[in-house]
């Protein structure tokens, strides 16, 4: 069983990035991107058109695509207005799937937004992965490392008292110095090598996340044993969710494998149901949707690998204030792709803002033309 005995904590303008270790072994990695939707938020939003032949209904909560609501016969009104918590976020073409929230939940809420609080609008976020992996984790923690540091108090708030003595500010690049952004990198190839030269390939679709096993020079056996073990830690690193089928390599001893499987998510915090085997053999696993995968989060195709625009905008704005505060710059220019700067002018303008405010001097951003979309210059003067 693992023991989670560090965090490391990357603060960006406009997104956290949390990497949890086991003597130094990168088990799991969270984006907290500032105002975007996860799990467990709370939301006032108005009841929209039902959907065709199905007992649900559209939600409008305010984000670029409706959320969707089961619904008995009971079904309200279109206009209505509703509270909801987000069940599933938001993925790919998809929106968020939502229930209904506990009255006493949104009450208190309330306590802390205007009473009048007109829909959409969000009544309270969701956990913040630095308080989720206190909580998980907390038993088993002997340091939680902090970067650019925290004189808000905002990450020591988070922490809370009884850890408080864990956390310490790190200057640098955290990710960059215990090997996660090259971690990360592997984590996004659908290609996952394992211990005697075998290979998981991981393909996730609409419907659920595919994974082969290819046995490389091992046998059939080796590798299945070795594969179902290797995928435990994948799904975790990976963020994988939802229906999750593993074609295993046809052998008598499969069935020996579901317990197995098993016993290597058992200390996973997200609930993770294993099914078995189906009658083809190959072995059926479902997680419940608790955030988004780092394909989706990071990756605007993941048959492609292209990175999104978005991501490609934070990693920006992380490297700006490096780079300005740095060389205690005067003045900072970007030059970048024209979906990432579209979206720094536009959706993540508030990252924008918060990383002149880190800079303490406006940003100037300029179109690169015919960039890649990962294409990053940064001046300084």
């Amino acid at each position: 069983m693992l023991a989670i005995d560090t965090l490391l904590i990357d603060r960006g303008p406009g997104e956290t990035r949390v990497a949890v270790l086991s003597a130094e072994r990168i088990v799991e990695v969270y984006h907290h991107r500032h105002g975007f939707p996860s799990a467990g938020a709370l939301y006032r939003g108005r009841v929209g058109k039902p959907l065709p032949n199905a007992n649900a209904i559209f939600v409008d909560i305010g984000l670029d695509r409706p959320a969707l609501m089961a619904c008995g016969a009971n079904r309200p009104t279109e206009g209505a207005i509703v509270d909801v918590r987000i069940v599933q976020p938001a993925r790919a073409d998809k929106g968020a799937k939502v229930a209904l929230a506990d009255a006493t939940l949104v009450d208190a809420a309330l306590e802390a937004h205007p009473s009048n609080a007109i829909p959409p609008v969000c009544l309270k976020d969701a956990e913040h992965p630095v308080a989720y992996c206190c909580r998980h984790y907390g038993s088993s923690l002997k340091q939680i490392l902090v970067t650019p540091g925290d004189s808000d108090n905002a990450i020591a708030t988070l922490v809370g008292d009884s850890l408080s003595g864990c956390l310490e500010s790190e200057s640098g690049n955290l990710f960059s110095e215990y090997g996660v952004d090259e971690i990360i990198e592997l984590a996004l190839d659908p290609l996952a090598p394992f211990v005697g030269g075998g290979k998981l390939i991981i393909e996730p679709t609409a419907a659920f996340v595919a994974v082969d096993v290819d046995a490389g020079p091992m046998s059939a056996t080796n590798a299945n044993a070795a594969a179902v073990d290797a995928l435990a830690s994948e799904i975790r690193l990976r963020g994988l969710s939802g229906p999750i089928i593993v074609d295993l390599i046809p052998t008598k001893g499969r069935a020996a494998l579901v317990e197995r499987f098993k016993q290597s998510v058992a200390d996973d915090p997200v609930r993770t149901q294993v099914s078995g085997l189906t009658p083809e053999g190959r072995l059926e696993v479902n997680r419940r949707r608790s955030r988004s995968s780092l394909a989706d989060l990071l990756l605007d195709d993941s048959r492609t690998a292209q990175p999104s625009c978005y991501a490609v905008a934070y990693e920006a704005l992380r490297q700006c204030v490096r780079s300005g505060l740095a060389a205690g710059s005067a003045r900072v220019d970007l030059r970048a792709e024209e979906t990432v700067v579209a979206a720094l002018r536009g959706p993540l303008q508030p990252a924008l803002k918060e990383a002149e405010a880190a800079l303490k001097t406006s940003l100037s951003l300029q179109v690169a033309d015919g960039a890649r979309i990962s294409y990053i210059d940064i001046v300084t003067s």
